[in-house]
């Protein structure tokens, strides 16, 4: 696969994850200098208020590799916060969003910016062979549907956090999800800008290591409300209600 040489920003948030962050950013940082495809990198994570040692590996991280770089909320406010902050800080023509828990393999990254560069798109994401709890893949089913049915699209696995994104576009999202929804919140922005995205099978891997931070009940109660909005917000927008950014 012959790739156009890239500059690249993988944007992460991070939350007691003492057992996968150097793991995972190490393995991220040695696969993108091995790309001949990777003009320039960074990698940028921020750490939401962790009450374990993970703002102090990041940190340990960011002083060893100069391609890394910590970020730091003081106390916790949610993923989407997170993943927002480690936006706005980045620099790069293209922004990798990933999760921090391992379970999303940066060898995916060719074949995403392949189907990109092949369609000339603007953003792609990653359809998953999801392997989390039974519960969690049905939620994420079930809004998927309900969200692409407001939308009139047929994304795959509109939930997915994996995406590649053009630089400015992403950057210009006015975020304001800030649990666990941002994956779905991020998908509905970028079609509400009328940006066709592509698509790309990906591997999901179970969590090898640490405990995930979501709620089941908490959780999908704020799932249900979130879709909920968007579709709310995407009937005021049809009626001209609310104008489009």
């Amino acid at each position: 696969m012959n790739l156009e040489p890239i500059q690249l920003s993988i944007a992460a948030p991070a939350y007691n994850e003492k057992e996968n962050i150097q793991r995972v950013v190490t393995e991220w940082r040695e696969f993108l200098l091995q790309q001949s495809f990777i003009s320039e990198f960074e990698i940028i994570v921020c750490n939401d208020g962790s009450n374990d040692e993970t703002g102090t590996l990041l940190n340990t991280l960011s002083e060893k590799y100069s391609e890394v770089r910590a970020l730091h909320h003081p106390k916790n406010r949610g993923a989407a916060s997170a993943l927002a902050t480690a936006i706005s800080a980045t620099r790069f023509e293209w922004v990798l969003l990933l999760d921090s828990d391992g379970q999303f393999s940066i060898t995916n990254l060719p074949a995403m910016l392949g189907k990109v560069q092949e369609t000339n798109a603007a953003a792609a994401i990653g359809i998953r062979n999801k392997q989390d709890h039974l519960i969690a893949r049905v939620g994420s089913q079930v809004s998927g549907i309900i969200c692409n049915f407001v939308h009139g699209s047929k994304i795959k696995d509109f939930n997915s956090a994996f995406k590649l994104v053009h630089g400015p576009l992403l950057r210009s999202l006015s975020l304001e999800a800030k649990g666990m929804n941002y994956s779905t919140e991020i998908t509905s922005r970028l079609l509400e800008k009328k940006v066709t995205i592509i698509g790309v099978d990906i591997d999901h891997l179970p969590r090898k290591m640490g405990k995930s931070s979501v709620k089941w009940i908490r959780d999908g109660f704020h799932r249900l409300l979130f879709v909920s909005y968007i579709a709310f917000r995407q009937f005021l927008l049809k009626l001209e209600v609310i104008k489009r950014e």
